[in-house]
């Protein structure tokens, strides 16, 4: 199908029809002995009448690449769209500001007690090869009626989608009966969070609220996380190694789609090896380039989250298969295990690892009857001067602590001499799903949308973890695919409208209204 931008007409044109499957009626709204009623189309028509702004901002914060990777190379855009979410946030008529070595935003819609907290992170995870995006991932391009790029989904349209329901409100004239704070963070993604470490030791999070991430109906429960190295070091490096340079992935936390080594063998006996291999696994692509005295194989895979291993195919598992497969079918058994670092990491991806996703190579596999079970991810692969680094991201349900995750590692790769650095772990989130809160943000949600389903347990991992208090509410819609950690990332136009209404309806309920404009 061609694509094409669309005018912003022809946007408002095809929403204001999908508008009218909202619900039409009240909002009921006690406070003291007063009861408000709030119109649902009043409520409709400021949410169209802040779309088109929020569409604007959405393109513009997307363009700037707040990614979050190992060594904070984008510390700078992080800080510039800061800065512009905050500038956006005063010409609205809020307060805000920079705190925390300006590694975060706050913006405060009244400061009355008690106050409501929504916290929303502006950092990304890295967009990886741009020639599988249909647009540049950080180009904010609005066509067929969705903004694509990298963040479009998570999680810069929620901020936008917040910010513009604040600005919904104010518009309304309508006093709310408690503050509201917007709290935006740019580490979420490495999940080392020491954005929120430092929001939280100034005392400057509210007891209770939610973070705009994940999905709706709400996220009442989610798996424990442990991010951890696996490294492999060369004390005597070999002068003729067998394998060198791996080479994978872009986030401990996303499906690597390609990864790369070096292999010292001859061409046409690894290129039969990826052909014997790929009949069996077909979803796996290779490709090899002729280097001096050897080879470079490259896997290519298909990105996605890392929370769903199952979701994409992982390029950094199947090439260490595929070579451990090729050398004992061609009588090259142990050919690769010659003691480098390299070699050792292939022992650990191929026979440790392996094709498993479910923790049960490690013996931590565990499944609860709500949070599901045990995920394991192989997120990248790095060589430098000290040898071989595997980046894993472990999560698992309740009854599998992440005390218990590292240990296994260790056990596992003491054999092969291998070293475990845990660089971040937390334990399972669980809200009680009937808890009076959780229900009010699901009725919101479900005056909006037609849609019964029960709060959710996810694998993922949302800053809802670092507060007690707070869910995770949205902005994701159960029924329709946004790749996010994955190519070609965007929102519809039509989603960041309905997460707008919702989120204007969930802070009239749980905040509550003092007065209402008659």
């Amino acid at each position: 199908m061609e694509r094409r931008a669309l005018s912003w007409e022809r946007v408002m044109k095809k929403f204001r029809w999908a508008s009218r499957c909202f619900w039409l009626g009240a909002l009921w709204l006690s406070f003291g002995n007063s009861v408000f009623a709030v119109d649902a189309i009043q409520i409709q028509a400021a949410t169209d009448r802040q779309l088109q702004p929020a569409i604007t901002a959405l393109q513009t914060w997307v363009a700037i690449p707040s990614v979050t990777d190992a060594t904070d190379s984008h510390r700078a855009d992080k800080t510039r769209l800061l800065l512009d979410i905050v500038a956006e946030a005063k010409r609205l008529g809020f307060q805000a500001r920079l705190v925390a070595d300006q590694q975060v935003a706050i913006i405060d819609f009244d400061q009355q007690e008690p106050v409501i907290g929504i916290l929303v992170h502006a950092d990304v995870v890295p967009a990886g090869e741009e020639a599988g995006w249909q647009h540049p991932p950080f180009s904010g391009l609005l066509v067929d009626g969705a903004v694509w790029g990298r963040g479009a989904a998570d999680d810069k349209g929620p901020i936008a989608a917040t910010l513009y329901a604040l600005a919904a409100i104010k518009e309304m004239g309508i006093k709310l009966a408690g503050g509201v704070r917007v709290i935006v963070g740019t580490s979420e993604e490495n999940m080392r969070w020491n954005d929120f470490v430092a929001v939280g030791k100034l005392g400057l999070v509210p007891a209770q609220g939610w973070t705009a991430d994940a999905a709706f109906p709400v996220v009442h429960a989610e798996k424990s996380f442990i991010n951890a190295v696996v490294s492999f070091t060369d004390s005597r490096p070999l002068s003729a190694p067998l394998l060198d340079d791996w080479a994978g992935g872009t986030a401990p936390n996303s499906i690597p789609a390609r990864a790369t080594v070096w292999v010292r063998r001859d061409g046409d006996l690894v290129a039969s090896w990826m052909t014997a291999y790929s009949e069996l696994n077909p979803r796996v692509g290779f490709a090899i380039e002729e280097k001096q005295d050897g080879v470079q194989v490259t896997a290519l895979g298909k990105a996605g989250h890392g929370s769903r291993p199952d979701s994409g195919v992982n390029a950094i598992t199947h090439l260490a298969r595929m070579l451990t497969a090729g050398a004992k079918g061609g009588n090259f058994a142990g050919s690769f295990t010659d003691g480098s670092a390299a070699g050792r990491t292939l022992q650990f991806l191929s026979k440790i690892i392996g094709g498993a996703t479910d923790g049960g190579s490690l013996g931590i596999d565990r499944t609860h009857s709500v949070m599901g079970s045990t995920t394991v991810n192989v997120g990248q692969v790095v060589t430098d001067s000290e040898g071989v680094h595997s980046y894993l991201n472990i999560r698992g349900p309740i009854g599998l602590s992440t005390a218990q995750i590292e240990a296994a590692l260790v056990e596992a790769v003491a054999p092969l001499s291998g070293r475990v650095d845990v660089v971040a772990a937390m334990d399972p989130l669980w809200v009680d799903p009937d808890d009076p809160f959780v229900q009010e943000l699901v009725s919101s949600y479900r005056r909006w949308v037609d849609d019964d389903r029960a709060p959710l347990s996810i694998g993922g991992t949302t800053y809802a973890k670092a507060f007690p208090g707070y869910v995770a509410f949205g902005m994701g819609f159960l029924d329709e695919h946004l790749p996010v950690h994955a190519p070609n990332e965007r929102l519809p136009v039509e989603l960041l409208q309905k997460g707008i209404a919702i989120y204007v309806d969930a802070i009239l309920t749980t905040v509550g209204v003092r007065e209402a404009s008659q």
